[in-house]
Order: structure tokens, then sequence, then C-alpha cells
């Protein structure tokens, strides 16, 4: 468990706001991501040692009342925006910043608020502003900022999208925790800070699952579908195709049999979950994406997938008080839900340790063919150089580890990119690898927990 004064990670984030600051004119940085990601925690930070302001807005309707009251040592009042833009003016003669946080909701209250924005950032350009909009309902952003033709489209002088933590940076929330347990509790909570912050490391996993998810009081326990009714209009739709997807991989065609939505509806619907980093779409890894129909949907949030597959089905006995039962029976199954989001935490650390490879690589993704599949694989584009690597959350002895790598060299002659002109490298991850030393010497890449 960590304090709420401790700041984890965001290293890489905050040093691209400090060297914005830096440039000392006019920037209107457009800060999004996912709600609970932490974007608020962020630029609270950044404004530590700054000059300036920040505002939260929100649905009352009374947003300009309540800026006026947090400008401290002024006496202002701003009866409308341009009483609001003309303030920001007068006070960008140097440098300052000034964050409005979920500032998609000034739209929600007045539609034209981007076009006033738009009109006055025509003045603001010739000053010292740091003007930074965050916000966190995708779909509103994109239609205000992001997308071809809106308000904000081409004025914009920096975009950060705030993403999940990787497992890496998570531990920092767990340090009662070792590296099991850690990679447990990533699994069903994701890189989402505010999910991170619900499990109290003092106590089991099971423990955490019983109180903070299994229980129908707990923030966990509401908060896919208190997301859902938020962003979409038609929530049971969405609902319907996260579902649909469940715990692993759909094809496209596998998705509209279940949810027994249309081809043309569907697409869309997958098209908006993506933007909200519900859904990912993937192609393998050698494929180009212009070129390629080999296409996979599955759930990227970590914490979705838990609770599609383990809280959904169980809400009627969770309301009846049976939490802590249906918390007891899935933990039996937990090591083979594991598997999948330990793909990606091996894809984080891989992505984190390249000087640790052969080679450094330019992509990494999964790779698939008719019935073979290899979970990761290593791409050097410009020298030809391949590294392909089984994923197993599994203890190994020597023998079964070898018995991998001897069929992903099997497997490898399915890969057709650059066959026959390529550098070929094989790899493992796992739980626990016996005799990890004796296969790096014969020249397999091997890393376990022990390398996390």
């Amino acid at each position: 468990m960590i304090s709420e004064s401790m700041f984890v990670g965001r290293r890489k984030e905050l040093q691209s706001l400090n060297e914005i600051y830096k440039s000392n004119k006019a920037e209107l940085v457009l800060l999004y991501g996912r709600r609970r990601v932490g974007k608020t925690r962020l630029i609270k930070e950044f404004l530590k040692d700054k000059e300036g302001y920040y505002f939260i807005a929100d649905l009352s309707g009374d947003n300009l009342s309540v800026f006026s009251k947090n400008i401290k040592g002024k006496f202002v009042r701003f009866s409308n925006w341009d009483d609001f833009f003309e303030f920001l003016c007068s006070i960008s003669k140097k440098r300052i910043v000034v964050a409005i946080d979920e500032f998609q909701y000034l739209y929600n209250s007045d539609k034209a608020w981007p076009s006033i924005l738009q009109r006055w950032w025509e003045k603001l350009k010739d000053t010292k502003i740091c003007l930074i909009l965050s916000g966190s309902i995708i779909s509103t952003i994109y239609k205000i900022a992001m997308g071809y033709g809106s308000a904000l489209y081409g004025r914009k002088t920096y975009e950060m999208e705030l993403k999940p933590l990787y497992f890496s940076e998570s531990s920092a929330f767990f340090s009662n925790y070792n590296k099991e347990e850690r990679i447990i509790a990533y699994s069903v909570l994701g890189g989402v800070p505010r999910y991170l912050e619900e499990f109290d490391d003092s106590k089991t996993i099971k423990g955490n699952l019983k109180e903070n998810v299994f229980n129908n009081i707990s923030f966990l326990y509401r908060e896919p579908l208190n997301l859902f009714y938020e962003e979409f209009k038609n929530p049971s739709v969405y609902v319907s195709i996260i579902n649909a997807v469940g715990a692993r991989t759909r094809k496209f065609s596998h998705i509209v049999d279940i949810s027994g939505i249309s081809q043309n509806k569907l697409s869309k619907y997958l098209e908006i979950l993506e933007r909200v980093k519900i859904i990912r779409k993937e192609i393998p890894v050698t494929e180009n994406k212009f070129r390629t129909r080999a296409t996979l949907y599955s759930i990227s949030d970590n914490f979705y997938r838990f609770w599609f597959q383990y809280v959904r089905i169980n809400t009627s006995r969770i309301e009846f008080g049976e939490g802590a039962e249906v918390a007891e029976e899935i933990t039996p199954d937990l090591p083979a839900f594991i598997g999948f989001p330990f793909e990606d935490i091996s894809k984080q650390f891989l992505i984190e340790n390249r000087d640790k490879l052969p080679f450094k690589f330019t992509k990494i993704g999964r790779w698939w063919h008719k019935d073979k599949e290899i979970d990761l694989v290593a791409l050097d584009e410009n020298k030809k150089q391949i590294c392909l690597f089984e994923v197993k959350w599994k203890d190994l002895k020597e023998k079964q580890a070898m018995k991998i790598l001897e069929e992903l060299k099997e497997k490898s002659k399915y890969v057709e990119w650059k066959q026959g002109r390529r550098k070929e490298y094989f790899g493992l991850l796992a739980k626990k690898i016996e005799n990890k030393n004796s296969l790096r010497k014969e020249g397999y890449e091997v890393f376990d927990l022990e390398d996390f």
C-alpha cells in the first residue's frame, strides 16, 4: 500500500511537461487518458514549484463562479468565458501555468466553449501562458480536441496520453509483497494507479479480493459499470461486446456471432472501445497493418478482463453477501488467468531491457498464423534480426524449458518474415527456470522472475 502523498512513476511524463514549460512561449497542452490513470496527480506534481492556477470542471454549470473563487489574492468575478480568457491574457505576460482538469465537462455544459477558446487562443498564443487541458472522457475529447476539424485541431502545441503504469512502476504500491504476489496483483488490477491503491499489501491477495473486489460496497466492484455509464450512450451494448471478447482473444467474426451485433455497427463500437483503451486490436507483429486481415481483439485492461471473467457472472451472489465464498472459489483458477497478463508483463520487461538482448528491436508483439502462435516476437527491421519467445507462468525444469525452446524452433519455420535472410534467436520467459545460465550458455535468451 502506498501513501497518497507519494508520487509514483511518471518520470518521463513529468520531464516532458518541464521541458515544455522551459520553452517560455505560449503552449497549449492536451493531457488525456482514461479515468483514474493519474492525470490530476501528475498536474499537481508539475505545479508544485511553479506559479499557476489549477481549476477542475464539473457538470454543475456554475464552473465560472467556482473558477472565480479559486483565484487567491485577487478579487475577480467571471460573468462569462470572455471575462475568464481576458483574465488569462492579463496574467500571462510572465510565465504562468493554467491547468483545467476534466475540461470536457465545460463542453457538456456549453457547446460553444471550444469555439470560444479557439478565438481567444489567437491572443493567448502571443503570451507566455502554459495552458493545460486535461480530460478523461475520451469520446468527448476526441470530438472537441483531437478529431480533424475539431476546434483545437492544429492549435495544441503538445499532446500527451497518460497510459497505465508498467508492472515495474506498479511494484512501488506493494512493497510488502514478493515478486510473485506483485505479478498476481498487477494481473488483477492492471496499471491504473487508483485501482492499485485499493489493495492493501499488509493483507493477502485473497484477502484483498474479498474486501476490495467481491464486496458490493467496494469501489472496484462498481467501477467498470460506472465508467461504462459515464462514457457511453448505450452502455449495455458495450458490456455485451466486452463479454463476447472474453478473457483471451477473439476474431471479429466470433464477436459478431456471440454478441449478435451486425458487422457495420460492431466495427464502430470496437473503434470506440479501442479509443478508450478497453479493447486492443492486434495484428501479427510481422504483418503490414494496411495489407493484412489477420486481426484479433482482446480486453487490454487487466482489471476489466478480471471483472468480466469473475465478478460480472457472480454479481447476484455478491449482492447476497456471498462475495467471500466467490473469492475462495476463483482463487485456484488464478494461475490460469495470470497467463495472459503475464505475456504483457513480459513484453514490458523486454521493452525496458532491450540492452539485455542480442539486438535492439524496433518492433515487438505477438505472432500467429492459422493454428500456430508465438507469444512474443522481437524484430530488428533494419538488420533483419528476430528473437522469438514463449511465455509461461510456470516453474520449469531445465528439460521442460529445453522442450519448449525446441518446439519454438519448429514453429519459427512458419514465420515467413525475412525467411532464409534473417539472424534468429530464441527465448523463454517464465515464473522460474531451472539452470538458466546453462541455457544462456547454449545461446538462448531466458528470463524468470529473478530477473524482473
